[in-house]
């Protein structure tokens, strides 16, 4: 399914090898992926997987993302997915992450140039990672995926490896097509549609002019429709012979309770009525009321796609031909979460003028009297429920325009273009989320009531919609490249490459006034207002970049049936341009001047990589070299803000301190606060680095129809960025790293709490090795041509190092809270009789340690006692089974019907707390529509 280049001008199945050296006159020179020289299509020295567009047809695929992350080589780490848009941070994005290194270092090409990396707000987007969600799959007439670092030719960005997209070029028809998929179960329906239609032969005519228009929607699916996941954060399990529950449930409720400064906590309702209302996700906990939250949540968000592509291609004499290119892409992606959660400052912790005296009046007042408390201040834990769940629409609009030419000049195969590339995101609220000063004005009059609800009551009134934050990322790009046959060797003509780059980036977020509420900035102080239950304490932001590359590269056969490449980079970055910069002290921002801020950043690379064939049917090959990723824009410059809540619950880290006091012994949701690291010198932070290599090659035996390969890679990171230490592992060792809380903070909404900040840091080096494999057989029999494939990835090792030392996430949920599989992958069974073609595909996932928790942390209790019990347990292996089967009806029309997780296979259980709010399995690495049938068709003339 996944075909590998082959070794000649023709594709030879899986029988033959011919020398990489062999040049066929009538054979069309292309470009290959991770190399700058032009030359006959050939399996090379590098590890690529070409996805060609039959293998894109039977993979069931229906967006970009959903092809790129299904790779086996995509073996889990820090990527985005859909499901992580729901309450964690990933905004619409989606993202691809090659060997288990973060999304940062996989470079994401459109036809071997540059695309205009994701925006994201805040400091916890824009690192550079580039949103497959914006290209459009039906554009894409194949994929090429490097699975070796290729810095030195592409610079900053290419450590993991590339993923570059190729376009459909060159065609007349017209052609429509239509699929759907339609679960078992409700929920999660999805469907696309296109046309396309090419005019003129590039051959012929001497042009080509192609347009393509697709559409294509996913369905909701809800928590609740499914079995795996409707019991959201409250689960009960057996562990080690007694009667758990896994408890990741709210204190954020309605009706809300009272929390004092003293420690003394209450719930009205529950007192004068003792139950918490007829609220299924609502329940009893102790003597005041919880919210089953997780179960209220999306499994999958709703998105839409309109995507537009225009290319053209014109010769300008025999030998070169002008290119352009536009595609326009807009994505909208709907996540909803649970109703509104919002602690909300009382008494002495009230926003200015004390909006809420009505309850302290009414409610805590006559408790103190009553139980001698002397508090002045606390906070309600409330949730509102009657405004429905938290939407938010994020819309991402791309645009990529390329002009340039291409052919030969004095000798010469040359490319240059220029390419106009952005990225427009917008967080649009769609539902759920209240206007404070009208929410007081609803309890102020009588018509509402957090504490003591009343029957009827609705928060209409108060609703919010509308843009509340805005983010453009602009990269424009030259770049000149070209090849030549140099000397003569024993192998036949040198080949040298040399090429020319330059990008200028800008990064640009807008914030409404509801989201810059409490930025801690002059200009806010006094103000009330804000949106209830979501985002706030923004500021704006305005900064660029400046860049250049040199490269060449250089091809050798040294001698029949072996050759050496040897390739070097310079990149130069400047110190990025902030138009906004502000101070960084929480609480209390102030505007500065214009200021360059970071360090400037100048790195050579290199690469050696060889390929022999000691034998017919045999090939070695190998590479060593090294790369480098210069923080990003958004590291650097992005402004400090508050960053919502923390993903899980945790014990408060300081127990003697009032604040923690103040909050209870239980665990809870915690504030965040994200920043860039806008410093100089030896306090900035440092481009990382890396050296990697490989060594491996492919056996193919003569007349035998097989296929072997084997590639064993390793890339060691010096200097490694992370955006901030991980939440999970920050408050498990908050003792040794107390300089990164801020105890107490005030929340923008107006109670003290604890933050974390999370910035930017280099926290030192990190390792991953492993093993690229892949069997493929193919034969003729009497029922018709036989396929079979089998491949993966087996990860040998993944670490990286935090304050406290080495830390892994091999085989387990580590301390970035992120899991590397330690197996992924993929058998391919393909049967083709006549004019119907069948495939039946097995994609697994190993099994592997889930987040542990200590007794202490009460995230798991004995459900007969009530007492914590520690957790450390595992997720078992993932396998889904697809199957297709195509009828090819006449030159121009095919059917497809399929079935996808063909035994309706559900998420293994993992206890997670991070990556979206989906609780009781990992919707990062796992699929929750189960079984789904297909149908589509396909028309061409």
């Amino acid at each position: 399914m996944f075909q590998r280049k082959k070794l000649c001008t023709h594709l030879l199945l899986a029988f033959g090898v011919l020398p990489a050296y062999a040049q066929d006159a009538s054979t069309q020179r292309v470009e290959i992926t991770g190399s700058s020289i032009r030359r006959i299509e050939a399996e090379g020295a590098l590890p690529i997987t070409v996805i060609s567009r039959d293998a894109i047809e039977k993979s069931s695929a229906s967006s970009v993302t959903e092809l790129i992350q299904a790779l086996p080589a995509m073996t889990g780490g820090n990527f985005q997915q859909s499901s992580g848009s729901v309450n964690g941070n990933g905004f619409g994005n989606t993202t691809a992450a090659i060997h288990a290194l973060d999304q940062k270092y996989t470079l994401v090409l459109l036809n071997g140039r540059r695309v205009a990396p994701f925006a994201g707000f805040g400091a916890s987007g824009g690192d550079g990672a580039v949103n497959l969600a914006s290209l459009p799959l039906d554009a894409v007439e194949r994929v090429e995926v490097l699975t070796d670092g290729a810095s030195a030719l592409y610079g900053s960005d290419a450590i993991a490896g590339v993923v570059n997209f190729i376009t459909k070029k060159d065609l007349t028809q017209f052609g429509v097509f239509f699929n759907g998929s339609a679960p078992q179960e409700k929920g999660g329906n999805k469907w696309s549609a296109g046309i396309s239609k090419g005019f003129g032969s590039l051959d012929s005519d001497g042009f080509n002019l192609l347009a393509s228009y697709s559409h294509d929607v996913q369905e909701v699916l809800w928590a609740k429709d499914r079995d795996f996941s409707k019991k959201g954060g409250l689960i009960t399990f057996n562990l080690d012979g007694k009667r758990v529950v896994f408890d990741q449930t709210s204190s954020n409720s309605l009706p809300g309770s009272v929390y004092l400064d003293s420690g003394n906590s209450f719930s009205p309702y529950f007192d004068l009525n003792g139950d918490c209302g007829a609220d299924p996700n609502v329940f009893v906990a102790g003597t005041k009321c919880r919210t089953n939250y997780a179960a209220m949540v999306q499994n999958l968000p709703e998105s839409e796609r309109d995507s537009f592509y225009l290319s053209g291609r014109m010769k300008l004499g025999d030998d070169n031909t002008l290119f352009a290119e536009a595609l326009y892409s807009k994505f909208t992606m709907t996540a909803a979460f649970a109703p509104p959660a919002q602690p909300m400052g009382l008494g002495s912790n009230d926003l200015p003028g004390r909006p809420l005296d009505i309850l302290w009046n009414k409610y805590i007042v006559p408790y103190q009297t009553a139980n001698n408390d002397t508090s002045t201040g606390g906070q309600m834990r409330y949730r509102a429920m009657e405004a429905g769940p938290r939407t938010d629409d994020f819309v991402t609009e791309a645009q990529h325009y390329v002009l340039g030419m291409e052919g030969t000049l004095m000798g010469w195969d040359y490319g240059t273009s220029v390419v106009f590339s952005s990225n427009r995101d917008q967080d649009k609220l769609a539902g759920g989320y209240l206007d404070f000063n009208k929410f007081v004005d609803l309890i102020a009059s009588g018509q509402y009531d957090p504490l003591v609800p009343k029957e009827g009551q609705n928060l209409d009134a108060a609703l919010l919609s509308g843009t509340f934050l805005k983010s453009t990322s602009t990269q424009n790009v030259f770049n000149l490249h070209g090849s030549k046959d140099m000397f003569a060797m024993p192998g036949g003509n040198s080949v040298l490459g040399v090429g020319f780059d330059y990008a200028q980036q800008t990064l640009k977020q807008e914030t409404s006034d509801l989201a810059q509420f409490g930025n801690g900035t002059p200009g806010q102080a006094g103000k009330t207002n804000y949106a209830v239950g979501g985002f706030y304490g923004y500021v704006p932001m305005e900064a660029s970049r400046n860049n250049y590359g040199l490269f060449a590269e250089l091809l050798m056969p040294v001698a029949k049936k072996t050759e050496v490449t040897a390739s070097v980079r310079y990149d130069h970055y400047d110190r990025v341009h902030n138009s906004k910069p502000f101070t960084q002290v929480a609480n209390n921002l102030e505007p500065l001047p214009a200021e360059d801020q970071g360090n400037t950043f100048s790195h050579a690379t290199y690469k050696l990589s060889f390929r022999l064939q000691p034998v017919d049917g045999v090939l070695v090959r190998g590479s060593l070299g090294t790369g480098f990723k210069a923080p990003s824009v958004n590291q650097i410059a992005a402004p400090l803000a508050f960053a919502t809540n923390t993903s899980g619950s945790y014990v408060c880290p300081f127990p003697t301190e009032p604040v923690c006091i103040a909050n209870g012994t239980g665990p809870q949701q915690w504030d965040l606060i994200s920043a860039g690291n806008p410093a100089k010198g030896k306090n900035g932070l440092k481009a990382e680095s890396s050296r990697q290599w490989t060594l491996g090659g492919r056996w193919e035996p003569a007349d035998t129809g097989l296929s072997m390969g084997l590639d064993y890679w390793s890339v060691r990171l010096k200097d490694q960025i992370l955006n901030g230490m991980p939440e999970g592992y920050a408050f498990a060792n908050a003792s040794s790293l107390q300089d990164l809380f801020v105890a107490p903070y005030q929340d923008p909404a107006g109670y003290p709490t604890v933050a974390l900040i999370q910035k930017p840091f280099n926290a030192g080096k990190a390792n991953y090795q492993g093993l690229d494999w892949e069997f493929d057989y193919r034969t003729t029999t009497s029922i018709g041509k036989v396929s079979a494939s089998l491949g993966g990835t087996h990860m040998l090792k993944a670490d990286y190092e935090l304050p406290g030392g080495k830390q892994s996430d091999l085989g387990k949920f580590g301390g970035d809270n992120n899991v590397v599989f330690r197996n992924i992958m993929r058998l391919t069974l393909g049967l083709q009789y006549g004019d119907f073609t069948h495939t039946l595909t097995a994609k697994n996932k190993s099994g592997y340690k889930d987040q542990a928790f200590t007794a202490e942390s009460g995230n798991v209790y004995d459900e007969a006692t009530g007492d914590g019990v520690a957790y450390n347990g595992k997720v078992r292996s993932y396998t889904l089974v697809d199957w297709q089967t195509r009828w090819q009806f006449s030159a121009d029309l095919r059917f497809t019907v399929g079935i996808t997780n063909l035994f309706d296979e559900a998420p293994p259980r993992s206890l997670k707390l991070v990556g979206g709010n989906q609780v009781g399995y990992d919707g990062r690495y796992t699929d929750p529509t189960g079984r789904a049938f297909t149908a589509g068709v396909s028309y061409r003339f």
